[in-house]
């Protein structure tokens, strides 16, 4: 009766039952692998994504501000952007997404969600103090991301602070070479870049020296594909509803975009960049607020565009179902004390 009906109003209707799901997903498989290796075909060199790891007071924000100081335009007004977690510079008529959530809170919730966020991570030790407990914490991090993924990752070292009274560059050079990343001018492959962020002394040096890591890294993606990449923060705005800022990885993010993160899904309203100007579309490595989110999507969380909103309503739907059975499960079982 339901085809007959169709038919009348000039449509086909496809009945497809629940039992065929196997078949799909073998079939979708299939696609992603064609998909994959069509992508080669279109990747183009993309900014790399730097983050900023390092012991509390060592200077990690002051060089986040540095850097974003010798970018401001002159003439924006004020200067201060908005808050939005990430933020991209132009230098040398290039451009470096900087993560603006300094430490490896953030680092560490993106690893735990098995997103890595590829790219640079700048390890800021500061030159009086030398290495302390998070420096190390930090190091172990990135030594562990670096293991994973040789060919897209790089670790470079900005000893701040150098103009303290009591700095000592060879002594934190010292430290490294113990902990086995040894100092280019010694003989090994870390970078070590001595700045003074209060002062902007050493930080073109730093910014070159990130893209001369960006050229060897060779950062690609494709920015034909559907948009995918991952969650850095999300809010809720009195007005604006859930926000969330994200970093697109591959693909680009267009408004009227469905995308699905978790639990949540969102139609994409409107995207606004880190000077809070309101964009149609970010490209990869971009990082780009995002309005029209059915929830706050988790730090760390990746999402991904799909066809329509009704496919990224199910599939959120799917998402909560899951944690829900997580939820239960996990309250059926002894709690970990930590």
């Amino acid at each position: 009766v339901a085809q007959k009906v169709a038919e009348k109003y000039g449509f086909l209707l496809e009945i497809k039952h629940r039992g065929d799901a196997a078949t799909q997903q073998a079939a979708k498989e299939k696609k992603d692998k064609k998909a994959e290796e069509d992508e080669s075909k279109h990747l183009v060199p993309r900014p790399p994504v730097v983050c900023i790891l390092g012991h509390v007071d060592h200077g990690k924000t002051s060089l986040l501000d540095a850097i974003r100081k010798a970018n401001v335009v002159a003439g924006e007004a004020g200067g201060i952007t908005q808050h939005i977690g990430a933020y991209q510079i132009e230098f040398n008529g290039r451009k470096i997404t900087f993560l603006d959530t300094p430490g490896h809170a953030a680092f560490t919730k993106m690893r735990a969600r098995g997103a890595s966020l590829t790219g640079i991570a700048i390890l800021v030790i500061a030159a009086d103090d030398g290495f302390m407990p998070q420096t190390e914490e930090a190091l172990k991090i990135v030594l562990a991301e670096k293991q994973n993924h040789p060919e897209r990752f790089a670790l470079i070292v900005a000893v701040n602070k150098m103009d303290v009274k009591g700095a000592n560059l060879d002594q934190v050079k010292n430290q490294m070479q113990q902990r086995g990343v040894a100092p280019e001018d010694w003989g090994g492959e870390t970078i070590t870049v001595p700045v003074a962020a209060i002062k902007n002394q050493g930080i073109t040096e730093l910014l070159e020296m990130i893209l001369l890591q960006a050229d060897v890294l060779e950062l690609k993606a494709n920015p034909k594909a559907e948009a995918s990449g991952i969650v850095i923060e999300s809010e809720i705005d009195f007005g604006r509803g859930p926000l969330a800022t994200v970093i697109v990885q591959r693909g680009t993010l267009r408004v009227g975009d469905a995308i699905v993160s978790g639990p949540y899904f969102a139609k994409v309203r409107a995207l606004f960049d880190d000077k809070g100007k309101s964009i149609k579309e970010a490209p990869p490595a971009s990082p780009v607020r995002v309005i029209g989110w059915s929830g706050t999507p988790d730090s760390g969380a990746t999402f991904r565009a799909v066809k329509h909103a009704r496919e990224a309503e199910r599939l959120a739907e799917e998402g909560q179902l899951r944690l829900k059975k997580e939820a239960t499960t996990a309250a059926a079982a002894p709690k970990e004390v930590s």
